[in-house]
């Protein structure tokens, strides 16, 4: 059985049966671009390139990788997840590191050692985790308090339309946990 169409009624599932729903959330995993696909290199499981700690790809040092097509150590057990959390460091020290070599300067390692998760819940509020292992730190209002934050604040570049706030916030420079 499987998912044949979604309507504003609900669900129509092969060989044809109806499941009623005025809301339906499609969760069908994540995937790296199929760009990936193109370099001569192993995908992970998820379709991303590996690249070494400058976000080179690995076996194709011309090549740098960055956010969800990268699968980059972030510690010596963990490699990167598909995130903003990740993929916006990649993405500055990438940048940073691609400039760097064709100059013939030193290139910065990234390396991120902490991890959290901030789950919004909805009416319930949120849920914000530290660690690999996902070890509580607060919830309710609070967490949905610094998810917000998150979201309508340190995603974004700065809006001042300032060269300066912009150049910095583009730094390769790891923002402080939530």
């Amino acid at each position: 059985m499987g998912v044949a169409g979604i309507t504003s009624r609900g669900v129509s599932l092969t060989p044809g049966e109806q499941l009623r729903a005025a809301t339906v959330v499609w969760c069908a995993g994540m995937r790296a671009s199929p760009l990936t696909e193109q370099l001569p290199v192993e995908l992970d499981r998820l379709g991303r390139v590996p690249v070494d700690d400058f976000l080179r790809v690995i076996g194709v040092p011309a090549v740098f990788a960055a956010g969800d097509v990268a699968a980059a150590r972030m510690d010596d057990d963990h490699v990167s997840v598909m995130s903003c959390q990740h993929g916006r460091p990649m993405g500055r020290y990438a940048g940073y590191n691609v400039i760097s070599e064709l100059f013939d300067q030193p290139m910065i390692a990234l390396r991120i050692p902490w991890y959290v998760t901030v789950l919004d819940l909805g009416p319930a509020g949120a849920v914000y985790t530290e660690g690999w292992n996902r070890v509580m730190v607060s919830n309710g209002a609070e967490a949905k308090a610094t998810k917000q934050a998150i979201n309508t604040r340190r995603i974004y570049p700065p809006l001042t339309g300032n060269r300066a706030d912009l150049l910095a916030a583009a730094a390769p420079e790891l923002q402080a946990r939530p």
